[in-house]
């Protein structure tokens, strides 16, 4: 069964089994960031997959909720064999992955190109670690 809901910009779909959907929307306001918000709590996020558009900019904000929890996301494409551009385009490359314990992750990224990124989880959290995963899915414009 499929339902769909939209606040504040952002429409959420929710398929079967649990699993949520995010699809980030246009601001009105051009050149400002998309925000996307991410619940991180083990063994899992929600939502476990987020589509953009290509060249939408992006803010990512991961909060954990039990423990400390972070997002390390791929640069390429699931798939990519050219490895020359990154098709997501970080303001600071070093915070990618980069956890600290109390204080909800933040990445700014742009995503320049179309495809499949997968994230995991950046922090060693429990038997279920292996298991954090989800994906930023770019849709071309």
């Amino acid at each position: 069964m499929k339902k769909s809901l939209v606040i504040g910009g952002i429409a959420a779909i929710f398929v079967g089994a649990g699993y949520l959907t995010v699809v980030a929307q246009p601001r009105a306001e051009e050149g400002s960031p998309q925000l996307i918000e991410i619940s991180a709590k083990k063994y899992e996020f929600t939502p476990n997959a987020i589509h953009v558009k290509q060249g939408t900019k992006v803010e990512l904000k991961v909060h954990s909720e039990d423990e400390t929890h972070g997002v390390k996301l791929e640069l390429y494409p699931e798939g990519a064999t050219d490895k020359s551009k990154p098709g997501l385009v970080f303001d600071q490359p070093d915070a990618n992955g980069k956890v600290s314990k109390g204080v909800d992750q933040v990445l700014d990224f742009t995503a320049a190109a179309p495809g499949t990124y997968n994230f995991k989880c950046a922090k060693i959290c429990g038997m279920g670690h292996g298991k954090m995963k989800g994906q930023v899915i770019v849709d071309p414009s």
